[in-house]
Order: structure tokens, then C-alpha cells, then sequence
């Protein structure tokens, strides 16, 4: 195990070679067990060697901007998906919590550059300290739900992406003035709904949650049937608990359960590891899905990220896991 010394001296040395900050190092460096030359290697994509001297020299600078998966345009038609992979990042950030909020913030932006997935699902953003992730519009196109209220959604779409509609529809029967967003585009040859809400919160609103996780249904099932060749994903905090959800339309799939079920990437509220609800010690939930057209997307990677503990404020980033999930055909 590396001390507490070694791990803050690394982290600024991390920070002062590559001109970021302390977070991005924690992060990278937590990652591979706190080996800086290993850190600067993800950092700089490989691209780093040490000169003669010993000191370390970067051969090519980092990318500024997230590039599709898709990008060496090795699928042309959408008959022909050869090397065709796409990735997303659902995180209930958690800034309603005021606790350490600029710091977490600054590592939700560093964790979402570094992972450069395709679209990125967002919830519970407040305008406070909404200029650390308004940072990753160097890398997308950001549209939000509904800004006047106290919190809200957020979709991040890669520049690659064209956008053709974004739409905000407010759930009749919410106390909590949650929303879907809808966000319609093309990749390429393929059409692309992307779908993200936070539904409604607490065991005592199931009723509530139900009727909205079937508006949702109903919109997912609706665009699959006028647009059978599109690539639909729908997501987000759903707050579910299993016995909500009957089914689901026809040709659709939980990311998760496509991914092979792992019983490590199950809980994405889990306060058994996460420590920043301490009040809820003991729950553990599978509130954030992900739900998507199965067809032609047959293999499915299921990751959570967010798991690095900020020393700084000896916090995580969020009190929710993130669900990064790469589909391919």
C-alpha cells in the first residue's frame, strides 16, 4: 500500500507536469495504484518518455475533444455496423448536496473528459457551480431540461453528433418538477433518440415513479415503431426498485443485465461504499438504469465509474455511482 505522503507527493507531481489540477491526478493515479510514470501515460495517451536526465517529456499533447467511437468511419451505411461502437454515461451528480459541491463538481468535469463518452446523461445539475461542468463544452453540445427550476437534467452529445430536436416534456404528476429530455440527432448514417430523466424520489411516490417510468415507456415503444432502424437509449435515476418495472417494449434491453448481470457493478446507490449519505448507512439500490434498442447492438460493456474518493474532502464525487455503458454489434 502507498502512504498518505507518497500519494499527495505524487498527486503533485502529477498536477505540476501536466498543468491540471490535484484532482484529475487523484483520480488517475488512484486508478494505477499510484504510479505516477503509469498516471502520465493515461493521461497523455502513451505519448509520454523520460529523457535522458530522467525527466519526464511529453511526445504529443492530449487530445482537446471527445471523439465518437465511430470516428474512423469504419460504419458507412447503417446495413453494414463493421466496427461500429457507441458509449454512455448516465450520473446523478448529486448537487443538491452543498457539501464540498465546487470540489466534487470539478471531479464529476474530470471524470466525464476523462471517460469521453459519446452521450452523457446528467442529473440533479444546479446552477451553482455549474462552470466546472460547463467546462466539457470544449468537448460537447450540452442542452438542459428546465434551468429555472432548482435542479435538472442535463444531455451531452458528442460534437459528431447532429442534433435535430431537443424536447423537455414535465411530468403532470410531479411534486418534485422532474422531466424527460429528449434529444433527436444523426451519427453518421444512424438516427439517434437519446432519452434521460430523474424520476420521481422515495419509497412513499412508487405510484407516482410507476405512471411516469410508463410515459417513458410509451415514448420509447412510439419512436421505435415510427423509426425501426433507429438507436434509441433511455436513462438516467430512475429511482427504481425491481417490483416497478413490469417489462419492457418489445426490442428493448437493461444495459446492465445485457452485460452479463455483474453483481460488483449492481448497486449504483450504495451506501455500504459510499459514504457520503451516512444518515441511509446499509442501503443499497439499483436506482440508475439504462435501457436501450437491442437490435443491432448485441454486446454490451457495464462499468461504474465515480468510485475515487477525494482525499481533499474525503468524499466521493457524487453520492451515486455513474453507469458507463459501450455498445457494439
Amino acid at each position: 500500500d502507498v502512504s498518505d505522503e507518497d500519494a499527495e507527493a505524487a498527486i503533485r507531481q502529477f498536477a505540476e507536469i501536466t498543468g491540471t489540477d490535484e484532482v484529475l491526478g487523484h483520480t488517475i493515479l488512484q486508478d494505477v495504484n499510484w504510479s505516477l510514470d503509469r498516471a502520465l501515460e493515461v493521461f497523455y495517451g502513451g505519448n509520454v518518455r523520460n529523457d535522458e536526465n530522467g525527466y519526464v517529456e511529453v511526445v504529443t499533447p492530449p487530445p482537446r475533444a471527445v471523439a465518437p467511437s465511430q470516428s474512423d468511419d469504419k460504419a458507412t451505411t447503417s446495413g453494414d455496423m463493421t466496427g461500429f461502437e457507441i458509449s454512455l454515461l448516465s450520473w446523478n451528480i448529486d448537487g443538491l448536496d452543498g457539501n464540498s459541491l465546487s470540489t466534487r463538481m470539478t471531479a464529476v468535469y474530470k471524470i466525464v473528459a476523462r471517460i469521453s463518452a459519446d452521450f452523457v446523461f446528467l442529473q440533479e445539475v444546479v446552477d451553482r457551480d455549474i462552470d466546472k461542468l460547463m467546462k466539457l463544452k470544449n468537448f460537447y453540445n450540452v442542452y438542459f431540461s428546465n434551468r429555472e427550476s432548482l435542479y435538472f437534467t442535463a444531455i451531452l452529445v458528442s460534437n459528431a453528433l447532429s442534433v435535430r430536436n431537443h424536447e423537455v416534456i414535465h411530468y403532470p404528476n410531479s411534486g418534485m418538477d422532474r422531466t424527460l429530455q429528449i434529444v433527436e440527432g444523426t451519427l453518421g448514417p444512424f438516427q439517434i433518440f437519446l432519452l434521460n430523466t430523474h424520476l420521481e424520489s422515495m419509497a412513499e411516490h412508487s405510484n407516482k415513479r410507476r405512471e411516469q417510468l410508463e410515459l417513458c415507456l410509451h415514448r420509447i415503444d412510439t419512436i421505435s415503431k415510427a423509426h425501426p432502424d433507429a438507436l434509441i437509449f433511455f436513462g438516467g435515476d430512475l429511482n427504481l426498485r425491481d417490483k416497478e418495472l413490469s417489462g419492457l417494449p418489445s426490442g428493448f434491453a437493461d444495459a446492465w443485465i445485457a452485460g452479463g448481470s455483474p453483481k460488483s457493478e449492481e448497486y449504483t446507490w450504495d451506501t455500504r461504499t459510499n459514504t457520503n449519505k451516512q444518515t441511509f448507512h446499509g442501503a443499497r439500490c439499483r436506482f440508475d438504469r439504462l435501457f436501450y434498442k437491442a437490435q443491432p447492438l448485441k454486446k454490451v460493456k457495464f462499468v461504474l465509474e465515480g468510485k475515487q474518493l477525494i482525499r481533499t474532502c474525503l468524499c466521493y464525487p457524487s453520492d451515486h455511482w455513474a453507469i458507463h455503458s459501450t455498445f457494439s454489434v
